[in-house]
């Protein structure tokens, strides 16, 4: 059986503070995080039969789910130091 919902810190623990950081103060990722949410949802309606949907739509889903994971990753690595290998 597959996890039916995603939270983005346990998707990405690494990055774990660095989401709860961002919750509290960045509103452009708390957006992000809100369209994450809804997809997620109803991705899970979807797969628990709550509110069937075609295959077709889900796969859209979760390509936005992916696609909005992606850039809430590219917020958290823009706001990260540069590390230089030494």
């Amino acid at each position: 059986m597959h996890k039916l919902f995603h939270h983005l810190a346990d998707e990405l623990p690494e990055y774990r503070e660095d989401i709860n950081f961002l919750m509290a103060t960045d509103p452009k990722f708390q957006e992000l995080m809100g369209k994450y949410r809804e997809v997620d949802h109803q991705i899970r309606l979807a797969d628990e039969n709550i509110e069937p949907k075609c295959d077709e739509t889900v796969e859209m889903f979760k390509r936005q789910r992916l696609a909005l994971m992606d850039d809430m990753v590219l917020i958290i690595r823009a706001r990260r130091p540069v590390r230089v290998a030494a």
